[in-house]
């Protein structure tokens, strides 16, 4: 159920977070690459797993407890702006605080 709950969330935040203006594209950072770089992909990736774009943990009654996006912004954009523009999306369609929400520019292109 978790799983499936995660799976859906993890949906609704790519596509809200796509939609800001100035995202070019979801990608992971070095950081969550390297952490995946020594493990064998399982065969469905897991939303929240190390390595995703979007990493969703949730609380023991079942809500966002913590949201973290890396996305790459569009060099016309100003970065700042389109990361607060992405935190206050991705709470919106989470249903989540804004301060539950962290988002890492990963590239500009």
């Amino acid at each position: 159920m978790k799983n499936e709950q995660a799976t859906d969330l993890t949906g609704k935040v790519t596509e809200a977070v796509l939609a800001v203006p100035g995202v070019a594209c979801l990608r992971p950072g070095l950081r969550g690459l390297l952490r995946t770089a020594g493990t064998r992909p399982p065969a469905a990736p897991d939303p929240g797993a190390p390595g995703s774009a979007v990493r969703i943990t949730f609380d023991s009654r079942g809500s966002v407890a913590g949201l973290h996006i890396d996305v790459v912004v569009r060099a016309q954009h100003q970065a700042a702006r389109t990361a607060r523009a992405v935190r206050a999306a991705a709470a919106e369609a989470a249903a989540a605080t804004p301060g539950a929400v962290k988002v890492t520019v990963t590239g500009i292109v």
